[in-house]
């Protein structure tokens, strides 16, 4: 008998302990949420740019975009796209060619993906900024009214404190599904990653089975059948 109470009070321990640490990573998550996307220009126009550098956002290098960068960037949108998924593939590209149009200011054209070996962190990018960077980018195209099918959404945070890794969000209208705009996982001026937010927020990594949802990257898989 005095066994049973001891298993049982053991079980609802270890039920509490899960209840807790579930609340403690949801909290973190929605902190860092919030910290990431403070750092976003929600206002940007193609003369006053932001560029996040130096991992979580160290450093950040004012840039601008001359008319020609500017009506690159337009171009890969015009014109507009007549389905949301063309959309997003047109949001990867439009992501990778910012990065590369504002490399020589930021001094970030030698970021290497996921960059975690990389001893000077001065000219590479972490998720944060990626996060930061991608949907200051996103802004940017969505205030030129260039996005017919979707909204940006602020930034999406995974993995709690070890495995931590954040994304831009961008939101379907039609359909209230979010995705992630994830550009941190290759080298600079890589097509951003776009893929379902919710695969992403279970852990996805590039060679994952996975529907993408828009994604020219190196090494993807595109086909409907088909992290930090």
């Amino acid at each position: 008998m005095a066994q049973r109470i001891i298993d049982r009070l053991a079980r609802g321990s270890l039920s509490l302990l899960l209840f807790l640490t579930f609340i403690f990573l949801a909290s973190c998550a929605d902190l860092e949420e919030h910290r990431v996307g403070s750092l976003v220009e929600h206002a940007p126009t193609p003369e006053t740019l932001q560029v996040c550098h130096g991992s979580n956002c160290r450093i950040e290098t004012a840039v601008r975009l001359d008319g020609n960068d500017w009506n690159s960037v337009r171009a890969l949108f015009e014109p507009p796209a007549t389905t949301a998924s063309a959309e997003r593939q047109r949001i990867a590209n439009a992501i990778g060619l910012m990065e590369r149009l504002v490399a020589p200011q930021a001094g970030t054209a030698k970021d290497v993906g996921r960059n975690l070996a990389v001893v000077d962190q001065a000219g590479q990018l972490d998720c944060v900024d990626e996060a930061v960077n991608s949907s200051t980018y996103l802004h940017l195209i969505e205030s030129a009214g260039l996005l017919r099918f979707h909204a940006v959404e602020t930034p999406a945070h995974r993995g709690g404190v070890i495995l931590a890794h954040n994304t831009a969000v961008v939101r379907d209208l039609a359909t209230d599904q979010r995705y992630a705009v994830d550009s941190w996982f290759y080298d600079n001026g890589a097509p951003a990653v776009v893929l379902p937010l919710q695969t992403w927020l279970n852990g996805w990594e590039p060679g994952d089975s996975a529907p993408l949802a828009g994604s020219g990257a190196p090494g993807d898989t595109q086909s409907s059948a088909s992290a930090p």
